[in-house]
């Protein structure tokens, strides 16, 4: 059971790092708050597929 929790959390991490990584390259359209226009944001996977706004970093991911 220990090896199973420590591989998903090495699975979610590694994710992270190449959702970094893809959002160097990427933009989308997004708002960074509730009343602001929307301006070109750096945009990961999970705001490009999924469209859940997680603004951290200076950046959607």
């Amino acid at each position: 059971m220990k090896d199973v929790f420590i591989g998903l959390i090495i699975a979610i991490v590694v994710f992270f790092i190449v959702d970094f990584i893809y959002t160097e390259k990427n933009t989308c359209l997004a708002s960074t708050c509730v009343n602001c226009p929307e301006t070109e944001e750096k945009c990961g996977i999970i705001k490009k597929l999924l469209d859940i706004d997680i603004y951290l970093f200076d950046r959607f991911w």
